[in-house]
């Protein structure tokens, strides 16, 4: 809330049905019952409502229409917090909304959208400088243990939040193993069907390839794009290669290349690619990426399984977690492999091993990446497993995963 008392434009951004109206909705609450601003000052309009599709061709002059109807149906006074939802579909809207802001009329605006072109196209430019933007994901884990009302006792860091949480560890551990399976959009978890719960996710997974990869690319083939985003939720984690993604649907290379950007700018998968100081093997578009998904519950209700790849699932959720401070993240191969490399803005390493017998590989791994790199310390993230390893003057911890999700997300 702090946020809108400042000028720039609020940005929010993020996969649909992760909570960004309802964020919305309860700030203009904010607005009206905390703040006693006129409800009449507060507007608001979803511009993926049926009754506005017919108009929307007339892009920004629609905006413009609509505003002033509203200023002279409602003559307010003082300042106007007029929230656009789902704007992205509205040509030029950018550039609407800048020419109010350069003219210093007394509007804050506050923006939501599904696609990353609301903040990265060309018209969204004009905007640069003037904006606030705020990633809205599905829930973490800290939020999901609320919403289950599990009591979380404060600590300063892992070893004391381990300590004081140590009666109840395996109730936590329980519901990370729902977490890890039904993941964090608010309305699959606080919906107690299971049958339910996967409508939804299909729902979702159909709705956001319609809405934000198929009809803004002019896709034809719908088909082949949702077999390829259901292929990738079966193998998430998993290294891939163009080429091997767009093998099994006998696609051209450029085609799976396109689909793939269409679906980072929807907020549905990411990518993380090898680990180099050399730009050049960075971006070698030959070489095995790794793909992750936005929230676990989406993949599993789509794909259909004997049972939750529990290491699959641990690691997609710390991908998730450390995406949230940082879009730098990478993986890194010599002899073995480490999960995360994490730039921000120095170098940290993270691998996954979800069970309290940690294989050697993961040490062995890490230490290998900490001698390339000359770094001082590791993290191996565990079920319920701690332990400091020292070895040639390098550290390696090993962290229980939950009491890491809620030292991060807290």
């Amino acid at each position: 809330s702090k946020l809108i008392d400042i000028r720039h434009i609020l940005t929010l951004t993020g996969v649909r049905r992760a909570g960004k109206s309802t964020l919305m909705h309860q700030l203009m609450n904010h607005l009206i019952t905390e703040r006693g601003i006129p409800a009449k000052n507060v507007v608001y309009l979803f511009l993926e409502d049926v009754l506005v599709q017919p108009y929307l061709s007339l892009g920004w002059k629609l905006l413009e229409d609509l505003y002033n109807f509203y200023l002279e149906t409602y003559n307010p006074q003082g300042r106007v917090y007029l929230f656009l939802d789902e704007i992205q579909g509205i040509q030029e809207f950018n550039r609407w909304i800048s020419s109010k802001y350069e003219r210093q009329e007394p509007i804050k605006f506050i923006l939501s959208g599904s696609r990353r072109s609301l903040v990265d196209s060309e018209s969204a430019t004009v905007l640069t400088g003037r904006n606030v933007q705020i990633d809205v994901y599905p829930l973490n884990f800290y939020e999901y243990l609320s919403i289950q009302g599990v009591k979380i006792e404060g600590g300063a860091n892992i070893e004391f939040l381990r300590q004081a949480n140590f009666s109840h560890q395996t109730s936590i551990l329980h519901h990370l193993g729902n977490y890890f399976k039904e993941g964090g959009y608010p309305e699959i978890v606080l919906t107690p069907d299971e049958e339910v719960k996967r409508t939804l996710a299909s729902s979702y997974y159909r709705d956001t390839v319609t809405r934000d990869v198929v009809v803004p690319n002019g896709i034809r083939n719908q088909q082949e794009v949702e077999i390829l985003g259901l292929q990738i939720l079966s193998d998430f984690t998993k290294t891939h290669t163009y080429s091997s993604l767009s093998r099994p649907q006998k696609i051209s290379v450029e085609t799976t290349k396109a689909y793939l950007d269409y679906f980072q700018r929807a907020y549905l998968f990411f990518e993380s690619k090898y680990f180099s100081y050399k730009t050049k093997e960075t971006q070698d578009i030959q070489r095995a990426r790794k793909i992750y998904v936005v929230d676990n519950g989406l993949r599993n209700f789509n794909v259909p399984l004997l049972r939750p790849d529990l290491g699959q699932c641990a690691e997609n959720v710390v991908y998730m977690e450390l995406r949230k401070q940082t879009g730098a993240i990478h993986y890194w191969q010599g002899k073995k492999e480490i999960d995360f490399v994490v730039i921000n803005p120095d170098l940290t390493f993270y691998n996954v091993s979800y069970t309290n017998l940690p294989h050697e590989r993961e040490f062995a791994g890490l230490m290998e990446g900490l001698r390339e790199f000359n770094i001082a310390k590791g993290t191996v993230l565990t079920k319920n497993y701690h332990e400091i390893r020292k070895l040639e003057g390098k550290t390696v911890e090993f962290v229980p995963l939950w009491a890491w999700l809620i030292m991060s997300g807290s």
